[in-house]
């Protein structure tokens, strides 16, 4: 097996490149990793085994099913302070006017619906793969801005900067059409030099400029929009990444253990399927005895009889004199033990990262100490959530402040460029519960 050296033997070894490893989570977390247990399958069986046993199984994922456990701190509708209608409108917001009444009553409005489908992806990433990106776009032909997810395999990102948790330097890996052909580029955000930004589209094939082939224009100094609003120290305003990071990239193998459990699982998953398929089930061995009426295949040398209720099957003694047998033995595969240390894996698994769940329980239902871990985990990402969402939202409204000074025709805007705070699950509960009895007092 091929080993990747982190920078040196000091630093330790692995089993896949930086790059790698956040391609091969995105592929777990999206469902697409049907060749990576193919190639796990042939490690561990072996490619005559691998080749034999059978469409592989994806019905085990630990670390989706992990993610997708804590990853809830959307799932309430988030209530944001302060929140105006005119930016929730232009993001994109289908919340229920019951909500929007509910939540006007703790001063806040529910987080635009856009917003939550894309932050909740985005933190699906964050905790999966350690880091993702919500890109901030603007669209002159609806007039509004527009949120993109980014995911990890195609970032990176450099903090060189005096400000660890500041990047410096992020690079998007995407299509851009130039000369009427699509190419891989790279989207290159340099704030090394607040005075002088830029951004760059450089093709990967040949690693030459070509912005202003794919956009028409430079976006260097002064003509770097991506700004908030004029200051003192930054007339033009000072410039900011439209590409929100989610996460620390700079720590890309943590969880490892889930990472390879999942492949493992899904290994051992599809071995459980061949061997419930091929010996699940008591065989018969005869002894001295061949079947009447057997036929053949030409083709293959296959030979056999229909399998029919309505069959009679008839054994004729290959020697009368000594007669022949017919026995039936047990299965040599015992699905149902073998089943329950798979899933007894998977839970120890889970229990190893703060989610510890009874998979044999009658029912299914969580304990109450499973649903309260449950609950902490799941309140331990309100943080990341809350730094992200309020700076995508202060951001978005920079660039609507921007682009509606620069639309011709559009009125120009100037939407507060300030981090709403944001408050989730029972937080919004607790907020709520502080000034729904005082409403109701007031009616009465």
């Amino acid at each position: 097996m091929r080993i990747y050296i982190a920078g040196n033997t000091r630093k330790g070894q692995v089993k896949r490149s930086p790059q790698e490893e956040l391609a091969l989570r995105v592929r777990i977390l999206t469902g697409r990793h049907a060749q990576d247990v193919i190639a796990r399958m042939a490690d561990e069986l072996g490619d005559d085994r691998a080749a034999n046993i059978g469409p592989v199984s994806l019905s085990r994922n630990p670390l989706r099913t992990n993610v997708q456990r804590i990853n809830r701190a959307h799932l309430t509708p988030p209530l944001v302070e302060g929140l105006g209608e005119q930016l929730a409108r232009l993001i994109g917001d289908q919340s229920a006017s019951t909500t929007i009444r509910r939540y006007a009553l703790a001063g806040g409005r529910p987080m635009p619906t856009r917003l939550v489908e894309v932050a909740r992806r985005v933190n699906m990433f964050r905790l999966g793969a350690g880091y993702a990106g919500t890109l901030i776009g603007w669209s002159d032909r609806t007039r509004r801005p527009y949120l993109q997810v980014i995911t990890p395999d195609d970032l990176e990102v450099d903090y060189l900067s005096d400000d660890p948790l500041t990047p410096t330097i992020i690079r998007h890996r995407r299509t851009r059409i130039i000369d009427g052909e699509p190419a891989d580029v790279l989207d290159v955000y340099d704030l090394s030099d607040l005075d002088n930004p830029s951004f760059r589209v450089i093709r990967l094939s040949d690693d030459a400029d070509v912005t202003e082939d794919a956009l028409g224009r430079r976006y260097d100094g002064d003509d770097y929009w991506w700004r908030y609003s004029p200051t003192e120290e930054f007339p033009l305003g000072r410039p900011f990444h439209r590409i929100v990071i989610s996460g620390d990239p700079r720590d890309v193998y943590s969880d490892m253990e889930l990472v390879e459990g999942t492949l493992e699982a899904a290994v051992l998953q599809t071995h459980w399927k061949a061997g419930v398929r091929d010996a699940g089930f008591p065989r018969v061995h005869v002894i001295g005895l061949h079947m009447v009426g057997v036929g053949s295949d030409a083709v293959t040398g296959a030979s056999g009889m229909t399998a029919d209720p309505t069959v009679a099957v008839v054994w004729a003694h290959d020697d009368p004199d000594r007669p022949g047998s017919i026995t039936q033995l047990p299965p040599g595969f015992d699905p149902e033990a073998i089943g329950r240390s798979l899933r007894q894996n998977e839970q120890m698994m889970m229990a190893a990262f703060g989610l510890p769940v009874s998979m044999e329980s009658t029912g299914g239902e969580p304990t109450a100490r499973e649903a309260e871990a449950l609950r902490e985990v799941i309140a331990s990402t309100y943080p990341d959530c809350r730094a992200h969402d309020s700076l995508v939202l202060r951001r978005v409204a920079a660039i609507v402040n921007q682009a509606s000074k620069k639309t011709p025709g559009m009125t120009p805007l100037d939407l507060p460029e300030r981090a709403w705070p944001v408050l989730y699950r029972e937080e919004v509960e607790q907020a709520l519960a502080e000034v729904e009895p005082q409403q109701a007092d007031s009616e009465t």
